[in-house]
């Protein structure tokens, strides 16, 4: 049986590889990373902060399949990185895959990381499967961010040109691991809009289904969710524009999670919002066309009015109110978690982020930001002053509420951040990589990595 299944693999790869863009390949990234954070205990309870800094430095080794044919494309990518547990309590210098104070090879086991099947054309954009999702022009959004390391996801967008604008509707539906919170948790999302070169305008939704599996008043890609007044279900609302003058945009986004009324009690939901104002000035340039690390290569963004390439200076603005995101049980809270197959921590250790803005509830954020592309080098600097209240995702949530539910709450926390990252382009498929990341909290911390990208692509297209 296994060699009429090889056979039969082998017979629709050779049509595929003759006449489409198939091919096998391999990415090699050799990294030396160095940084002044301590090492951690096998105790230590990594967090979402652990789980970025540990995705900043790409795996020594990856590869998989990628198949084109027509308006089609399935790729995989098996990327065989330094074991998560052994990356936070061992400290080697590299990427290379060892384990804690020894050379003896530990391998993270939580692959693919990227996996999907689209159908792509003009006007009709599918995919399934594993990868990153994001909305909108600015860094974060509070409804998608591609902070987290992948979301396993579908994802529909559908555009038709009118005289003045092109329409588009857009639905995606996001599936988290059962198992950590032992009942299903999904997030679904339509979107509506218009847009033509100097102003867009989105209305959405989005559906937070926990405890139990959608049905169809949850997937109608045409109801109106928060009238549905269905149980176990967490609505937001969203209302986002960007307009463009000449070079420069102006963008926001506004994400309603409750309002309470003035004729409702003390015991309903409180008021709970986040916003973000943005703009940006831009010189115009051609993009970035060398390689890059394959989770942002292969993530999926929201078409916008901010065009890739030159120079683009921004500064963004974010406010999340107290009790944005939550609600009494975990499960219905706007989080999305992954569990680790590890070895030095303890077993099955679970870290959770937030679907769109990653700092959570009760945070206001300013950032400064700076990016310049030309085809073969690609710089991007971000720095970000947090300010974080009192009151976070895992704060009790039930009444009675705080009447000052806009926020940040007393005592406040602040930081300073500043993330620098670098791309130069050696040919189509090789390039020097460098990130680095400097944060002022309780005290001083960084980490720095530089490397190298090399892609082999094995049996080719013809």
């Amino acid at each position: 049986m296994t060699k009429s299944y090889l056979l039969l693999t082998i017979l629709i790869m050779i049509p595929l590889i003759c006449i489409g863009g198939t091919g096998f390949f391999v990415v090699v990234s050799p990294a030396l990373s160095l940084d002044n954070i301590p090492l951690f205990p096998d105790s230590y309870k990594p967090d979402l902060e652990d789980l970025c800094r540990y995705f900043d430095l790409p795996p020594v080794f990856s590869g998989g399949l990628n198949i084109e044919f027509g308006k089609s494309t399935a790729y995989i990518n098996m990327d065989l990185r330094q074991e998560f547990s052994s990356f936070l309590t061992g400290n080697h210098f590299s990427n290379l895959p060892f384990s804690p104070g020894s050379m003896i090879p530990a391998v993270d086991m939580n692959f693919p990381r990227i996996g999907y099947y689209q159908w792509l054309d003009e006007n009709f954009h599918l995919s399934i499967g594993r990868r990153k999702l994001s909305l909108g022009p600015a860094v974060y959004s509070f409804v998608l961010s591609d902070v987290l390391p992948y979301f396993d996801n579908l994802w529909v967008r559908l555009s038709a040109e009118g005289k003045a604008w092109e329409y588009f509707y857009n639905f995606f539906a996001i599936s988290a691991d059962r198992t950590i919170y032992g009942a299903p948790k999904t997030l679904l999302g339509h979107r509506f809009g218009f847009m033509n070169e100097n102003l867009k305008v989105t209305f959405g939704e989005e559906n937070l289904v926990y405890g139990v599996y959608p049905d169809l008043q949850d997937l109608g890609p045409f109801l109106i969710y928060h009238h549905t007044y269905q149980d176990r279900s967490n609505v937001t609302a969203t209302l986002a524009a960007e307009v463009k003058f000449g070079e420069s945009l102006i963008y926001g986004e506004f994400t309603l999670d409750d309002f309470r009324l003035a004729s409702e009690g003390p015991n309903s939901n409180p008021t709970a919002f986040g916003w973000l104002a943005g703009i940006s000035y831009s010189i115009p340039g051609e993009a970035y066309t060398g390689p890059d690390m394959a989770d942002r290569k292969h993530a999926i963004r929201d078409e916008t009015l901010a065009a890739p390439g030159g120079m683009k200076l921004f500064y963004e603005h974010y406010h999340a109110t107290t009790y944005l995101y939550n609600r009494g049980e975990d499960i219905g809270k706007f989080t999305y978690a992954y569990r680790f197959n590890v070895l030095w921590l303890d077993s099955w250790p679970i870290v959770s982020g937030f679907f769109g803005f990653p700092y959570g509830p009760d945070s206001v954020v300013d950032l400064i930001g700076v990016k310049y592309e030309r085809p073969e080098l690609s710089l991007t600097g971000l720095l970000e002053y947090v300010r974080t209240g009192s009151i976070d995702i895992n704060s009790t949530y039930f009444p009675p509420f705080d009447t000052d539910w806009y926020g940040p709450k007393e005592p406040i926390k602040r930081s300073v951040s500043l993330f620098l990252k670098g791309l130069l382009a050696i040919g189509n498929d090789a390039a020097i990589f460098a990130s680095a990341k400097l944060m002022f909290k309780e005290r001083f911390y960084f980490y720095m990595n530089l490397g190298f990208i090399k892609t082999f692509t094995i049996l080719g297209g013809l």
